[in-house]
């Protein structure tokens, strides 16, 4: 992956973490996820009193982009300007998995950023059904 479309996506998620809607944790997180064709999907986290209708950047991304049709991952990046590198959720990756288990994971905070793969952050995985 390029430099210039590691920052493309950086940048993307930075956005998206200005709709972060987080009332509870004071904490946006924003993500952009590059599907086939160099089509990025964003996505924020969304907070609720009832937790178990809050839901992370990572989801609504990965969400939006196959509501759209899309399930080739190439890659997706995570950001969040304040405190550490806004790592997914394991919920998160697992859903990543399903699609691309060596997808390309990008966490960034400003002027930083670290570059990973699935498989270094979900080493365990369950296999996907739709694997070959």
């Amino acid at each position: 992956m390029t430099k210039e479309l590691i920052m493309k996506l950086i940048e993307k998620a930075k956005q998206s973490s200005g709709n972060a809607f987080c009332p509870y944790t004071n904490l946006p997180v924003g993500c952009a996820l590059l599907v086939e064709g160099n089509i990025m999907f964003g996505g924020c986290n969304i907070e609720s009193s009832a937790l178990s209708s809050s839901v992370d950047a990572g989801e609504v991304a990965i969400h939006k982009a196959i509501s759209e049709g899309y399930t080739k991952f190439l890659a997706i990046c995570f950001f969040q300007s304040d405190g550490p590198p806004p790592y997914p959720s394991g919920k998160t990756l697992q859903l990543l998995a399903e699609f691309n288990d060596m997808i390309q994971i990008i966490v960034a905070t400003e002027g930083d950023f670290q570059l990973h793969h699935l498989y270094e952050l979900l080493p365990f995985r369950p296999v996907s059904s739709m694997e070959d």
